[in-house]
């Protein structure tokens, strides 16, 4: 028996014995908050978005998509510490073990605070290297390569605060991930408007802007989290490194982590991929699909809400070993991602010209989103399948199934979009991007068994 369990055992479980029943308000009661939360994430960006493509020059709006992808690269290949921790705290919250809870979220920071350092460290190779991916004009390259070395300094914040999203998310205190995100978009907006319209700046003010809202996000976020900790805390129980540092317990988060680092690279890696195929088209088309792509952030982000639900009623569930339990929490969570996504779709396809007009005031960036936007506007349909995916994969902790079905994925999207791309163009650029969506959800939909039989043994 590991640390965190023997101090956990000595306590009430963490959830009543007669669990509760998993209802679609259930659902709702996880999922709202964080739709709301996420909403703001992709309404930030196309503020920025905005901002820069209204000051007249595309370039500005490509160094910020070259700059944000880049940087999205690199942080998102982290964000194993949200799905790892995810996971094991709602596994640990169904068997009871607080302890454990506590202790899930200890580690994490500490991983995330190590691999922040070295990228601070490594900032100016990495941006180097990452912009050799890329085909835009010499000034978008320098632009976006200034944008990631500023960016960089809110690693520490970023990663830490993908800790802690999964840790409330596990507990489903997903309200806390709204009243974080609030904090951090609104900080992020005025600032943005204050250093860029306000002070004359452009690119270096919208990154710096982000990293000081990162930030002020993580120092709310502790807040949080520290109230809750103390709340939860079993008798006696305190932080000690040589819990937080217990071989087992970490040997099973490193080799999560290692497989879902793998997954997420795989998953950044195929959307820079994306980038670069944009990119070769010319800076118009490049800031074009940048403009697009916001469709696609406001739905993922907002679609995220319920796969954040499966991930933490499968957690429960698999805690539990409760095969009932866990198909449940699989049908019902599905069933309201998809409404909200037909929803989406049909939203986002009326309103499309308007949006478009919105972001940017380059007539010739206008004219070739306006070509392309039914790709993305009827996405969601198809991505919400892969997230949902995500989700039930990510509360199982099954890290080893997600990492071998995105290299599946990634391994037939990096070609196909390719060829497509070379036959038709920016249509075909997109038409891949569809491709991957269902290869992805199709690959875990074949991986689902191995949960079911990990519940009942």
């Amino acid at each position: 028996m590991t640390a965190d369990t023997t101090t956990a055992t000595t306590t009430a479980a963490a959830e009543p014995s007669a669990p509760r029943e998993i209802t679609y308000s259930r659902v709702a009661a996880i999922a709202l908050p964080v739709v709301l939360s996420n909403a703001t994430v992709p309404l930030q960006g196309a503020i920025d978005t905005a901002i820069i493509g209204n000051l007249g020059d595309e370039v500005f709006l490509a160094a910020v998509t070259l700059g944000a992808v880049v940087i999205s690269l690199i942080f998102t290949s982290f964000n194993f510490l949200q799905m790892g921790v995810s996971g094991l705290t709602a596994q640990a919250l169904g068997a009871g073990e607080r302890g454990r809870v506590l202790n899930t979220l200890l580690r994490a920071l500490v991983i995330a605070g190590a691999i922040s350092a070295a990228l601070i460290l490594l900032r100016w190779p990495l941006s180097d290297l990452a912009l050799r991916l890329f085909e835009g004009s010499d000034e978008a390259e320098a632009l976006a390569g200034l944008y990631f070395r500023i960016r960089v300094w809110g690693a520490p914040a970023e990663l830490a605060n993908y800790a802690l999203i999964g840790w409330f998310t596990g507990q489903e205190m997903t309200r806390r991930l709204f009243e974080m995100q609030i904090v951090t978009s609104v900080a992020n907006i005025v600032l943005n408007l204050v250093f860029v319209l306000g002070l004359g700046m452009d690119v270096d003010g919208v990154a710096l802007g982000t990293v000081i809202a990162a930030w002020l996000g993580l120092g709310y976020g502790l807040w949080r989290a520290r109230a809750r900790g103390r709340a939860i805390a079993p008798a006696g129980w305190r932080p000690e490194l040589r819990r937080i540092l217990d071989p087992s317990e970490l040997g099973q988060v490193m080799a999560l982590n290692r497989d879902i680092f793998i997954r997420t690279a795989c998953l950044t890696g195929s959307f820079a991929w994306m980038a670069r195929l944009g990119s070769l088209q010319g800076d118009v088309i490049l800031a074009a699909n940048g403009v697009l792509m916001q469709f696609l952030h406001v739905a993922s982000y907002a679609l995220d809400g319920f796969a954040m639900a499966a991930e933490t009623l499968v957690g429960q569930a698999m805690g539990a070993r409760s095969g009932p339990r866990l198909r449940r929490a699989v049908v019902v969570s599905s069933v309201a991602a998809l409404a909200l996504a037909a929803g989406f779709a049909a939203l986002a396809t009326v309103l499309a010209i308007p949006i478009i007009h919105l972001f940017t005031n380059v007539e010739a960036v206008r004219e070739a989103a306006r070509g392309f936007a039914l790709w993305a506007t009827l996405l969601p349909l198809i991505g919400v399948l892969a997230y949902q995916a995500d989700g039930i994969f990510i509360g199982a902790a099954e890290g080893r199934t997600m990492r071998n079905a995105m290299l599946i994925s990634a391994g037939v999207y990096v070609p196909a979009s390719w060829a497509l791309t070379h036959a038709f163009g920016n249509h075909g650029l997109w038409a891949g991007l569809w491709l991957f969506m269902l290869v992805r959800a199709g690959t875990l939909a074949l991986g689902y068994g191995r949960i079911e039989a990990r519940c009942r043994a």
